[in-house]
Protein backbone atom coordinates (compact mmCIF):
# COMPACT_ATOMS: atom_id res chain seq x y z
CA UNK A 1 0.00 0.00 0.00
CA UNK A 2 0.92 3.25 -0.55
CA UNK A 3 2.24 5.49 2.09
CA UNK A 4 0.61 9.32 1.86
CA UNK A 5 2.62 10.81 4.36
CA UNK A 6 6.33 10.08 3.94
CA UNK A 7 6.58 8.79 -0.02
CA UNK A 8 4.79 11.87 -1.62
CA UNK A 9 4.14 14.86 0.21
CA UNK A 10 3.11 15.07 4.54
CA UNK A 11 0.29 17.84 2.67
CA UNK A 12 -1.78 14.63 1.50
CA UNK A 13 -3.64 12.44 4.12
CA UNK A 14 -5.26 9.71 2.42
CA UNK A 15 -4.20 6.60 0.14
CA UNK A 16 -6.94 7.48 -2.07
CA UNK A 17 -5.43 11.31 -2.75
CA UNK A 18 -2.03 9.64 -3.09
CA UNK A 19 -3.47 7.23 -5.63
CA UNK A 20 -4.95 9.80 -7.78
CA UNK A 21 -1.66 11.73 -8.11
CA UNK A 22 0.45 8.53 -8.95
CA UNK A 23 -2.30 7.40 -11.78
CA UNK A 24 -2.06 11.19 -13.06
CA UNK A 25 1.52 10.77 -13.27
CA UNK A 26 1.60 7.34 -14.95
CA UNK A 27 -1.07 8.98 -17.77
CA UNK A 28 1.62 11.28 -18.36
CA UNK A 29 3.91 9.07 -18.85
CA UNK A 30 2.37 6.91 -21.12
CA UNK A 31 1.31 9.98 -23.47
CA UNK A 32 5.15 10.62 -23.50
CA UNK A 33 7.03 7.41 -23.23
CA UNK A 34 10.33 8.79 -23.73
CA UNK A 35 9.95 11.82 -21.47
CA UNK A 36 10.66 15.06 -22.03
CA UNK A 37 10.46 18.60 -20.85
CA UNK A 38 7.50 19.29 -18.92
CA UNK A 39 6.38 22.36 -17.04
CA UNK A 40 4.67 21.70 -13.92
CA UNK A 41 2.50 25.44 -13.92
CA UNK A 42 1.56 26.01 -10.54
CA UNK A 43 3.10 23.57 -9.10
CA UNK A 44 1.68 23.92 -5.41
CA UNK A 45 3.58 21.90 -2.76
CA UNK A 46 5.27 20.14 -5.30
CA UNK A 47 3.73 16.30 -5.17
CA UNK A 48 3.87 16.07 -9.29
CA UNK A 49 6.91 17.58 -9.90
CA UNK A 50 8.18 14.88 -7.94
CA UNK A 51 6.49 11.82 -9.55
CA UNK A 52 7.08 13.07 -13.10
CA UNK A 53 10.79 13.71 -11.71
CA UNK A 54 10.91 10.06 -11.42
CA UNK A 55 9.28 8.37 -14.13
CA UNK A 56 12.26 10.21 -16.03
CA UNK A 57 11.12 13.76 -17.05
CA UNK A 58 12.71 16.99 -16.82
CA UNK A 59 10.66 18.59 -14.97
CA UNK A 60 10.38 22.34 -13.96
CA UNK A 61 7.79 23.21 -11.23
CA UNK A 62 6.90 26.85 -11.61
CA UNK A 63 4.55 29.09 -9.20
CA UNK A 64 3.67 32.43 -7.74
CA UNK A 65 3.38 30.97 -4.45
CA UNK A 66 6.45 29.82 -2.60
CA UNK A 67 4.42 27.13 -0.81
CA UNK A 68 6.30 23.87 -2.31
CA UNK A 69 9.67 25.28 -2.21
CA UNK A 70 10.90 23.43 0.82
CA UNK A 71 9.62 20.10 -0.40
CA UNK A 72 11.29 20.25 -3.94
CA UNK A 73 14.28 21.47 -2.17
CA UNK A 74 14.45 18.15 0.05
CA UNK A 75 14.24 16.07 -3.19
CA UNK A 76 17.06 18.34 -5.11
CA UNK A 77 13.97 19.83 -7.07
CA UNK A 78 14.76 24.08 -7.73
CA UNK A 79 11.18 25.89 -7.56
CA UNK A 80 10.94 28.56 -10.26
CA UNK A 81 9.12 31.51 -8.58
CA UNK A 82 7.30 34.02 -11.21
CA UNK A 83 6.43 37.56 -10.15
CA UNK A 84 3.71 37.90 -12.73
CA UNK A 85 0.13 36.15 -12.13
CA UNK A 86 0.00 35.57 -16.14
CA UNK A 87 3.62 35.99 -17.85
CA UNK A 88 5.82 32.91 -17.85
CA UNK A 89 9.16 33.65 -17.79
CA UNK A 90 10.35 31.03 -20.32
CA UNK A 91 10.91 31.38 -24.12
CA UNK A 92 8.24 30.60 -27.01
CA UNK A 93 8.66 26.37 -27.54
CA UNK A 94 10.22 25.45 -24.29
CA UNK A 95 8.48 22.61 -23.02
CA UNK A 96 7.21 19.06 -24.89
CA UNK A 97 4.52 19.01 -22.55
CA UNK A 98 2.73 21.89 -19.90
CA UNK A 99 0.66 20.49 -16.52
CA UNK A 100 -2.07 22.01 -14.90
CA UNK A 101 -3.41 20.36 -11.88
CA UNK A 102 -6.03 22.38 -10.27
CA UNK A 103 -5.04 25.54 -11.48
CA UNK A 104 -6.97 27.26 -14.11
CA UNK A 105 -9.86 27.64 -12.03
CA UNK A 106 -8.14 30.17 -9.92
CA UNK A 107 -6.36 32.46 -12.27
CA UNK A 108 -6.94 35.66 -12.49
CA UNK A 109 -6.44 35.89 -16.30
CA UNK A 110 -7.82 32.82 -17.80
CA UNK A 111 -7.48 33.87 -21.53
CA UNK A 112 -4.15 35.35 -20.56
CA UNK A 113 -2.68 32.66 -18.93
CA UNK A 114 -3.33 29.59 -21.30
CA UNK A 115 -2.05 32.11 -24.27
CA UNK A 116 1.01 32.33 -22.22
CA UNK A 117 0.75 28.18 -21.79
CA UNK A 118 0.26 27.99 -25.68
CA UNK A 119 3.12 29.96 -26.49
CA UNK A 120 5.92 27.89 -23.93
CA UNK A 121 4.43 24.67 -25.29
CA UNK A 122 6.43 23.29 -28.67
CA UNK A 123 4.06 23.11 -31.36
CA UNK A 124 2.23 19.68 -31.23
CA UNK A 125 3.11 19.31 -27.83
CA UNK A 126 0.73 18.03 -25.12
CA UNK A 127 -1.28 20.28 -22.62
CA UNK A 128 -2.45 17.94 -19.60
CA UNK A 129 -5.69 20.03 -17.57
CA UNK A 130 -5.75 17.51 -14.68
CA UNK A 131 -8.49 18.20 -11.00
CA UNK A 132 -10.52 20.98 -12.90
CA UNK A 133 -13.55 21.34 -10.64
CA UNK A 134 -16.55 19.85 -12.44
CA UNK A 135 -19.55 22.29 -12.87
CA UNK A 136 -22.14 19.24 -12.02
CA UNK A 137 -20.15 17.90 -9.27
CA UNK A 138 -21.89 16.69 -6.06
CA UNK A 139 -19.33 17.13 -3.59
CA UNK A 140 -18.24 20.84 -4.91
CA UNK A 141 -22.27 21.25 -4.47
CA UNK A 142 -22.36 20.20 -0.96
CA UNK A 143 -19.47 22.16 -0.38
CA UNK A 144 -20.78 25.59 -1.54
CA UNK A 145 -23.72 25.13 0.75
CA UNK A 146 -21.84 24.21 3.65
CA UNK A 147 -19.77 27.07 3.48
CA UNK A 148 -16.69 25.31 2.58
CA UNK A 149 -16.06 25.41 -1.13
CA UNK A 150 -12.81 26.56 -2.74
CA UNK A 151 -13.23 26.86 -6.50
CA UNK A 152 -15.97 29.88 -7.03
CA UNK A 153 -15.27 28.96 -11.03
CA UNK A 154 -16.25 25.26 -12.35
CA UNK A 155 -16.79 24.16 -15.68
CA UNK A 156 -18.11 21.38 -17.27
CA UNK A 157 -16.51 19.03 -20.27
CA UNK A 158 -18.02 21.41 -22.99
CA UNK A 159 -17.08 24.57 -21.63
CA UNK A 160 -13.42 23.81 -20.96
CA UNK A 161 -13.57 22.22 -24.09
CA UNK A 162 -14.97 25.23 -26.17
CA UNK A 163 -12.12 27.19 -24.20
CA UNK A 164 -8.97 25.64 -25.00
CA UNK A 165 -9.92 25.20 -28.53
CA UNK A 166 -10.11 28.74 -28.53
CA UNK A 167 -6.91 29.45 -27.10
CA UNK A 168 -4.87 26.77 -29.81
CA UNK A 169 -5.65 23.84 -28.99
CA UNK A 170 -7.11 20.59 -29.76
CA UNK A 171 -8.71 18.29 -26.67
CA UNK A 172 -7.95 14.72 -27.82
CA UNK A 173 -9.32 13.03 -24.52
CA UNK A 174 -11.54 14.03 -21.54
CA UNK A 175 -13.30 12.25 -18.98
CA UNK A 176 -14.57 12.86 -15.68
CA UNK A 177 -12.44 11.38 -12.42
CA UNK A 178 -13.25 11.37 -8.72
CA UNK A 179 -16.31 10.44 -7.67
CA UNK A 180 -15.61 9.68 -3.76
CA UNK A 181 -14.30 12.15 -1.41
CA UNK A 182 -10.56 11.95 -0.98
CA UNK A 183 -10.56 13.03 2.30
CA UNK A 184 -13.15 14.21 4.77
CA UNK A 185 -11.99 17.86 5.41
CA UNK A 186 -13.53 19.46 8.40
CA UNK A 187 -15.15 16.20 9.26
CA UNK A 188 -14.08 15.29 12.96
CA UNK A 189 -10.84 12.92 13.02
CA UNK A 190 -12.60 9.81 14.36
CA UNK A 191 -14.85 10.16 11.22
CA UNK A 192 -11.64 11.20 9.00
CA UNK A 193 -9.46 8.51 10.35
CA UNK A 194 -12.40 5.78 9.99
CA UNK A 195 -12.54 6.79 5.98
CA UNK A 196 -8.57 6.52 5.58
CA UNK A 197 -8.38 2.80 7.20
CA UNK A 198 -11.32 1.44 4.77
CA UNK A 199 -9.01 3.43 1.96
CA UNK A 200 -8.75 -0.34 -0.01
CA UNK A 201 -12.63 -0.52 -0.31
CA UNK A 202 -13.82 2.92 -0.98
CA UNK A 203 -10.75 2.92 -4.17
CA UNK A 204 -12.70 -0.17 -5.72
CA UNK A 205 -16.08 1.88 -5.33
CA UNK A 206 -14.65 5.14 -7.07
CA UNK A 207 -13.41 3.39 -9.56
CA UNK A 208 -16.79 1.71 -10.49
CA UNK A 209 -19.06 4.78 -9.78
CA UNK A 210 -16.35 7.03 -11.63
CA UNK A 211 -16.95 4.74 -14.99
CA UNK A 212 -20.25 4.33 -14.37
CA UNK A 213 -22.14 6.59 -17.26
CA UNK A 214 -24.74 8.95 -16.12
CA UNK A 215 -23.50 8.72 -12.86
CA UNK A 216 -19.88 9.89 -13.53
CA UNK A 217 -21.41 13.40 -14.34
CA UNK A 218 -21.26 13.96 -10.49
CA UNK A 219 -17.68 13.22 -10.13
CA UNK A 220 -15.77 15.75 -8.66
CA UNK A 221 -13.62 16.70 -11.70
CA UNK A 222 -12.57 16.59 -15.23
CA UNK A 223 -9.47 15.66 -16.89
CA UNK A 224 -8.52 16.31 -20.60
CA UNK A 225 -5.24 16.13 -22.93
CA UNK A 226 -5.07 18.78 -25.50
CA UNK A 227 -2.48 19.53 -27.87
CA UNK A 228 -1.40 22.48 -29.03
CA UNK A 229 -2.42 23.11 -33.14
Amino acid sequence: MVKATSDINPHLDSNLGVLRYINDADRIRAYLPNGGKILDWGCGRGQMTHLLKNRGFDVVGYDVDPMGKEFLNQIGQTLILGTDPVKLPFADNSFDAVLSSGVIEHVVDRNGSLAEISRVIKKGGYFFVFRLPNKYSYIEFISDRLGRGDHPVKYSRAQIKKLLNESGFEVETSRYQGFLPYNLKNFPALSRSLYHKLDIFWQFFDRLLTNCPGLNVLCTNIDLVACRK
